[in-house]
């Protein structure tokens, strides 16, 4: 009978190994001990896996990784209809503890400085262009753009305005508190849906840009996160000089 019950509590404490409880802790993001534990050691060049791709990125490379560490999943195995609140509070799905795995990450931000050449920031924690990498799939990606039905419904009914000198055409925010839209309307940049790239960036010239791309081959997204009026200022020269860098830290 002892035995019995030892192999029941054993069994027990399996099936909650790597359960999140909502009390355990989980490691701070923003710190040595959170950069440690993937690996990351400042100032030393490092190596995670993001994707399907291995990134060697060199000693003067600040980086910023990040690792969900819950994630919410049916009791039964099944696919998840419900949001995950009420899946959560029908007792259908359950929280799941995720370890941090060494030399992995969901995702990974660096910084590149213009004034240098775009040469990478030491400080993981800004100055710069913002470059993340992560390994969300699109869910469509024609070669030049992500999910780009979703762009063109959002540019019906704007007013249009170019930027010659940048290459760019506007879809200007309808109004204050609206995401204004771009395209690369430069010969060569378009898919064979007939459009260059677009991005959205929030209202005002010192609102952010957020431009997508996603690598098929190696299967991992970059995003690049700068203010309008760089974009405007610098298009021709910012996506060409990312797309080199992050090119030079693909593991070959």
């Amino acid at each position: 009978m002892n035995r019995i019950v030892l192999a029941i509590l054993i069994a027990a404490s399996i099936t909650a190994c790597g359960k999140q409880s909502g009390n355990e802790p989980q490691l701070q993001d923003n710190t040595e001990e959170y950069f440690k534990a993937h690996g990351i050691v400042q100032g030393q060049s490092n190596e995670l896996r993001i994707g399907g791709t291995l990134f060697r990125f060199p000693a003067e490379v600040g980086l910023n990784p990040y690792t969900a560490q819950e994630a919410i999943r049916t009791i039964d195995g099944s696919p998840m209809t419900l949001s995950q609140k009420e899946c959560l509070e029908q007792g259908k799905c359950e929280k799941m503890a995720m370890p941090i795995v060494k030399g992995q990450a969901d995702k990974v931000t660096f910084y590149l400085q213009p004034e240098r050449d775009y040469a990478p920031n030491p400080s993981p924690f800004g100055g710069g262009v913002r470059v993340e990498i992560y390994n969300n799939e699109p869910h469509t990606w024609d070669g030049v753009n992500i999910n780009l039905d979703g762009y063109l419904k959002e540019t019906i009914g704007r007013v249009i305005l170019d930027h010659p000198a940048s290459g760019l055409r506007e879809y200007v925010a309808p109004r204050a508190g609206f995401s204004g839209l771009f395209e690369d309307i430069r010969p060569g940049e378009k898919s064979t849906s007939g459009h260059g790239h677009l991005f959205s960036c929030q209202s005002g010239s010192t609102g952010f840009c957020f431009i997508s791309y996603w690598n098929e081959a190696g299967r991992y997204r970059y995003e690049i996160v700068v203010e309008q009026l760089f974009v405007l200022k610098h298009w021709p020269e910012l996506h060409p000089a990312v797309l080199r860098f992050i090119d030079s830290v693909v593991a070959k």
